[in-house]
């Protein structure tokens, strides 16, 4: 089975890292939960890329189980691209446009 690479934007790292903060200061140790969560989907995601449905462009993306959050990628070539890691109730069109 071949396992896709997985490349990060700076803004999807960005992202990636605030979301733990905030869970972390909600409580010590939920942001290790949500990037374990997050760890979980890429990880599906880089087994089955194209089960995600497009959902703007060429962009698909993987929702979180327990987290309300998706990642949002492309794929090009043998690579899953993350651009954006975002709460479900941001706007895509105004919080985040591929650059």
């Amino acid at each position: 089975m071949l396992l896709f690479q997985l490349a990060f934007t700076k803004a999807a790292t960005t992202q990636i890292q605030a979301a733990v903060d905030y869970y972390n200061d909600l409580q010590q140790g939920l942001g290790k939960r949500f990037k374990q969560d997050l760890k979980h989907q890429l990880g599906l995601v880089r087994k089955h890329p194209f089960t995600r449905a497009i959902r703007y462009d060429d962009v698909r993306f993987a929702v979180l189980d327990s987290f309300p959050f998706a990642a949002h990628y492309n794929i090009e070539d043998n690579r899953i691209i993350v651009h954006a890691v975002h709460s479900m109730s941001q706007d895509p069109d105004t919080t985040w446009i591929k650059k």
